[in-house]
């Protein structure tokens, strides 16, 4: 994992304090207003006056105008222990991911969990449990119910979410293997907000993460439903993870996808059962 904050903030630009997502005056053009969005947490930008977008890497490296090697050298100094377990590649060769044993107590959560809404009904369900440092522990399971691999949100700490060494995110969906027949499926990001929509009564998966693989993309085709419903979250990072689902996936099956309020950030952020409705009844077809 790279500590995207402090690199920005050694190259010249003023991160806000406790902000995953700003924006700036763009440095590849004449800016008069902020058109360049910047996100930590995801490590992408984009300008939206046309210059670019992607990963902050190609944004270091554009600003800098430095090589791979350089850029390389560089935020090798900025990588946490954990980089291992977030480096996955998109589209893979195809293979069966190994079944894995959770070494925390599952069925034991920490108090903190409950103040963002979760009921023990949902916690239960989604075999959830507790690391040693009171971080939450949400199992991975693949369509066919093998536990793949674990997620543990962190309550406080920086990364947020840690994944466990090995678990191809690309080649699942989250939430699979809980899916039935059904009208429509709602496709969040996180694992959090699919379980939060699971709650509410919208059966749901994750991507983990904003972009889509190939399998991805080949499995949400297989899921049980009419309708596939986007739900990603409400920045930047995550309106081009939608458009290019949009893309990817249009005409082959009905497409649709909400519009947040700009006071959330995302689905889970959406206490209010009747909001959330009114807001999936607006929602918009592709």
């Amino acid at each position: 994992m790279t500590d995207w904050t402090q690199v920005l903030t050694n190259i010249g630009f003023d991160v806000p304090l406790g902000q995953d997502q700003f924006q700036i005056l763009c440095p590849f053009h004449s800016d008069r207003v902020k058109s360049c969005s910047l996100n930590t947490e995801k490590g992408v930008w984009i300008c939206f006056a046309g210059c670019g977008q992607g990963s902050l890497i190609t944004f270091i490296k554009k600003y800098k105008n430095w090589s791979n090697e350089q850029i390389d050298l560089f935020l090798n100094k900025y990588k946490t222990d954990y980089d291992d377990i977030f480096n996955f590649e998109l589209d893979e060769v195809d293979s069966i991911l190994p079944e894995v044993q959770i070494p925390y107590t599952q069925f034991k959560v920490p108090n903190w969990i409950f103040d963002r809404g979760f009921n023990k009904s949902t916690l239960k369900k989604w075999k959830c449990g507790v690391t040693g440092n009171n971080g939450l522990v949400i199992p991975v399971e693949d369509k066919d119910l093998r536990t793949v691999g674990w997620i543990v949100r962190q309550e406080k700490n920086i990364p947020k979410y840690l994944y466990s060494t090995g678990l191809k995110k690309s080649k699942l969906l989250f939430g699979q293997s809980y899916i039935k027949p059904c009208n429509s499926i709602y496709v969040t990001e996180g694992a959090l907000d699919a379980m939060w929509m699971d709650q509410l009564g919208y059966p749901s998966v994750a991507l983990l993460g904003m972009n889509m693989s190939k399998t991805q993309r080949e499995l949400l085709l297989t899921l049980p439903t009419k309708e596939i419903i986007l739900c990603l979250d409400n920045d930047d990072a995550g309106e081009i993870g939608r458009n290019n689902i949009l893309d990817s996936l249009m005409g082959k099956i009905t497409l649709s996808y909400i519009k947040l309020p700009k006071e959330y950030k995302d689905v889970q952020e959406i206490k209010s059962c009747d909001i959330l409705k009114d807001i999936i009844k607006n929602r918009r077809y592709w």
